[in-house]
């Protein structure tokens, strides 16, 4: 496994890559980290990269008076397919807000990806009539939320937090996602905090509407696979299809899964990755 690093308008961005051949680009989760590929990446064919979001991981937070916009994660998702594959589309497998960003970036540059994987999320929307009440926590957001990470006792600690915000989450994957996701604050006397950046818990004042997510996602060209944890997020097969009927989209569900499905049945994710 090494560890890469992109310029991406002078933000560094931190993944992991393991394998040689054709690049698969891994994309996490809100609040988790490329480590969330750590099953389930040895099982996939080529070479993968799994990315760290800004403000997450060991990737850099973003600097004082910015902020974490949705279509931020997409644009750093632009530059960083430039700099892996250039010249030829690549696969995409996103879990949650990385399957999110993932299909809006399909979307978007419908030339780039060739195939892409939903694990358990497709984009969120509001209503327009939202809008309003999310400036007004954006903005009070802004002035309660502090920069500084938020320290837990150990890694048992950080993994009993995980367990009790996700109660599907096994404690298998709740430790994984522990293990990596906190780290030595040197600003706090070396005390073992979060690695990710507070301000990603405030509200976005610009969420996409619905509207605005078919207009977008009707663009995309790539096939795609959803893959559904049974007890996780996604909408059933049927509600998939009527909210996106112009996406090549095929839907599978894993029994006993919840929402990380990858890190709950990581063999059979990377089967149906695999199947033709």
């Amino acid at each position: 496994m090494n560890h890469l690093l992109f310029d991406v308008r002078g933000l560094k961005l931190h993944a992991l890559e393991r394998g040689q051949g054709e690049p698969v680009l891994l994309l996490h989760g809100w609040l988790d980290h490329a480590h969330s590929f750590d099953l389930l990446a040895p099982l996939l064919s080529g070479r993968t990269v799994a990315l760290d979001f800004r403000g997450h991981g060991d990737s850099q937070w973003v600097g004082a008076g910015g902020f974490y916009h949705f279509l931020e994660y997409v644009a750093d998702l632009d530059e960083v397919v430039e700099q892996l594959s250039p010249l030829a589309p690549i696969r995409i497998v996103g879990h949650s807000m990385g399957a999110a960003a993932g299909l809006i970036y399909a979307a978007a540059r419908p030339g780039r990806v060739s195939h892409l994987t939903l694990i358990d999320a497709v984009p969120l929307s509001i209503s327009a009539q939202e809008i309003p009440a999310r400036l007004t926590s954006y903005l009070a957001d802004l002035r309660k939320t502090p920069r500084k990470r938020r320290r837990v006792d150990s890694v048992e600690d950080a993994a009993e937090r995980l367990l009790r915000n996700n109660a599907a989450l096994s404690g298998a994957a709740a430790q994984l996602l522990a293990e990596h996701g906190v780290s030595p604050d040197p600003e706090q006397d070396g005390m073992l905090a979060w690695k990710w950046d507070p301000l990603l818990r405030a509200h976005s004042p610009l969420p996409v509407t619905e509207e605005a997510v078919q207009l977008i996602c009707a663009q995309a060209t790539a096939p795609m696979l959803a893959i559904r944890g049974e007890k996780g997020m996604l909408a059933p097969e049927g509600e998939l299809r009527a909210r996106f009927p112009h996406l090549k989209l095929s839907v599978q569900t894993i029994p006993g899964t919840g929402h990380h499905v990858h890190l709950d049945a990581p063999e059979e994710v990377a089967r149906l990755i695999a199947a033709p």
